[in-house]
């Protein structure tokens, strides 16, 4: 579809509680752009489901009430704490998910951000527009929706994002406490975006300062630069920050590894949209000093967590000792995603050539992260993740490895056990909601039935690794038998889970 194709949709729509209709209305996507929002969009719109109307005031989806089909919010913000049977779409506006809100699809800002909570739960994640929105225009009988491209001229040069500039803080075995001060350089109307930082991490007591460029080349092409000092991982799919640092703070449980480094990186991206695809090449370079961070085996102290503290399983776990060279890099990948009719699929691929000053070492190590998700029967999903690194030419160093095992990954082996250059983990879920319970705020109960196989080595994959699992889960509580089947390990597991 082209970016000034018009698509002719109209429905009648339903009233929602907070927002009642005195009469039917009928909604139009005039223009849906040239992307696969605009057409999720319209088909949302084709379908059952309740309808906000635009305010000069936030929507709110209150406490203790239920929808039972996707929300559609026109031309204001929008205050989630509701148990949502669906997805929540917010037209020109930003969405603020509040601690108890139970969505079972995805929350979309068109034209704003989303901004979540840890106490509340969005089964399909989250997506944020901004560079995009609809025009919410009233006509005869109801609205139209016009898309449009946005570049919005900052209202100053210097602002200071988040906490006045104080970013959101991570917490790991290795750093501590690592705090960024960070404030937002716009220039050229917003065209180019430097953000300088000072990062304090308090266990090794390092001030790294960095900065980071979003440079904008055209309509679709975008340059971003990297410059700075810090510490790094290679272990970040396996849970977010947010996540990693919860479960380090108060279990002592971190499940990466860590080295530091001083590196200079720059990419050139470029971006083709369809009506069902996103398409992102890019292509850059990268050099970098590497070096070792602790926890050693011999370390004595390290940061502390509620539970775990002083345990070298746990929080002082040592780091595989990170060999000290130049790494040089040339970096090639791209961003895929396809999504019609519920079904959505993604990959990311990097691949980096690389030669390092130890050894003359020369490599090219390949990182793919896919995902596929789709509908069965009613309310059941199936979803299906994949992680691989592989490694041509010479032994990557050890800052290069991948590992697996323990929380997150494969339960029955202990913490990042097994790691390598070379790393292959499928997981696969089938997700069934007891829907004949429904409780308020907490919303159904869950049946979720896992595959998880993996293996990571040096130079070859040992033997795949398996785990099933059946997992029960309430809101964030769960409880979870995970078995070996050819080791015949069992584990069980009860706990509160933010993560998949």
């Amino acid at each position: 579809m082209s970016r000034r194709a018009r698509v002719a949709l109209l429905f009648t729509a339903v009233a929602s509680a907070g927002a009642p209709l005195a009469a039917q209305q009928t909604v139009t996507v005039r223009l849906a752009g040239g992307g696969p929002v605009g057409a999720r969009l319209a088909t949302a719109l084709s379908t059952s489901h309740h309808l906000i109307r635009p305010d000069s005031q936030p929507a709110l989806l209150p406490r203790d009430s239920a929808y039972d089909a996707t929300v559609i919010v026109l031309g204001r913000n929008a205050i989630i704490e509701a148990r949502v049977h669906g997805d929540v779409f917010v037209v020109g506006g930003d969405a603020f998910i509040h601690p108890g809100a139970n969505v079972d699809g995805r929350v979309v800002a068109i034209g704003g951000g989303v901004y979540e909570s840890m106490l509340a739960i969005v089964r399909q994640g989250v997506e944020s527009h901004r560079d995009f929105t609809f025009d919410v225009i009233r006509i005869p009988g109801g609205f139209a929706l016009d898309y449009r491209a946005v570049r919005e001229s900052p209202s100053q040069v210097v602002s200071l994002p988040g906490a006045y500039g104080v970013r959101i803080p991570t917490y790991d075995r290795s750093n501590g406490l690592s705090l960024a001060f960070s404030p937002l350089v716009s220039l050229d109307t917003g065209r180019y975006e430097l953000e300088p930082a000072i990062t304090y991490r308090s266990d090794i007591g390092a001030v790294d300062p960095s900065l980071r460029g979003t440079l904008a080349l055209g309509r679709a092409t975008r340059a971003l630069v990297f410059v700075g000092r810090g510490t790094f991982t290679n272990d970040s799919w396996i849970w977010s920050d947010l996540v990693n640092s919860a479960s380090s703070l108060g279990l002592g449980l971190d499940t990466r590894n860590y080295y530091r480094s001083d590196r200079v990186e720059a990419t050139v991206h470029r971006l083709w949209l369809g009506t069902t695809t996103e398409f992102e090449p890019f292509v850059g370079a990268r050099a970098e000093r590497d070096r070792p961070v602790g926890p050693d085996s011999a370390a004595a102290g390290g940061p502390w967590s509620l539970f775990g503290h002083g345990s070298y399983e746990r929080i002082r776990r040592p780091n595989p000792p990170a060999t000290r060279g130049t790494l040089q890099s040339a970096l090639l990948g791209a961003h895929w995603s396809w999504e019609a009719q519920r079904v959505r699929t993604m990959i990311d691929l990097t691949n980096e050539a690389a030669t390092f000053s130890i050894g003359e070492r020369r490599f090219v190590q390949s990182t793919i992260d896919g995902q596929v998700r789709f509908p069965t029967f009613g309310a059941q999903l199936f979803w299906l993740s994949l992680h691989a690194v592989h490694t041509f030419g010479d032994t990557a160093p050890p800052q290069r490895w991948s590992y697996l095992g323990g929380a997150g990954t494969i339960s029955t082996l202990e913490l990042l056990q097994m790691g390598g250059d070379r790393l292959f983990f499928v997981e696969s879920n089938y997700f069934i909601p007891i829907e004949r319970f429904d409780f308020r705020i907490l919303g159904s109960p869950s049946v979720t039935l896992r595959h998880i196989m993996g293996s990571a080595g040096v130079g070859k994959l040992p033997s795949l690794e398996q785990n099933i699992a059946l997992r029960l889960g309430l809101s964030f509580a769960r409880a979870e038998i995970v078995v070996d089947p050819v080791r015949r390990d069992v584990n069980f597991g009860f706990g509160l889970s933010f993560t998949r």
